[in-house]
């Protein structure tokens, strides 16, 4: 946490590090309590960084299990990069018809990957869909 110069505090979090936006004291003190010594936040800070690199922020009896990456620090994706505009309508039909309404949508994705800070331009498949699409480019 940190106070900033218009009287507004930023939050910092184990999971996905600064906050978006500020926090007032009295929502930061209505939000949250302070810890009886220092000790206690290390641990409890490197306690959920450590969960939150391969669980979600649901828990281990997520429905979703290990598919779910809402709250997870490091996520893997699926990225089809390159020439794409050949192949969109096939992709484009191969997501229509997944289960998950969330799944049928093309999205656009710029990532920057952790080994080497390579930029990556593509399609996101998701994780249900990449055998799909893998088998009607076989």
């Amino acid at each position: 946490m940190y106070i900033s110069a218009s009287g507004m505090y930023e939050v910092f979090r184990p999971i996905v590090g600064e906050a978006l936006r500020e926090m007032p004291l009295a929502q930061l003190k209505d939000k949250y309590r302070k810890l009886s010594s220092l000790e206690k936040a290390r641990r409890g800070w490197e306690d959920e960084y450590d969960v939150s690199l391969k669980q979600c922020m649901h828990g281990p009896n997520c429905k979703l299990g290990s598919f779910c990456t809402v709250g997870r620090r490091l996520q893997e994706v699926n990225v089809l990069g390159g020439l794409i505009l050949p192949v969109w309508g096939t992709v484009e039909r191969v997501l229509s018809k997944q289960a998950r309404q969330s799944h049928q949508r093309i999205r656009i994705v710029r990532i920057v990957t952790t080994t080497d800070n390579q930029r990556i331009v593509g399609l996101l498949i998701p994780d249900a869909a990449v055998e799909p699409v893998l088998q009607v480019f076989a």
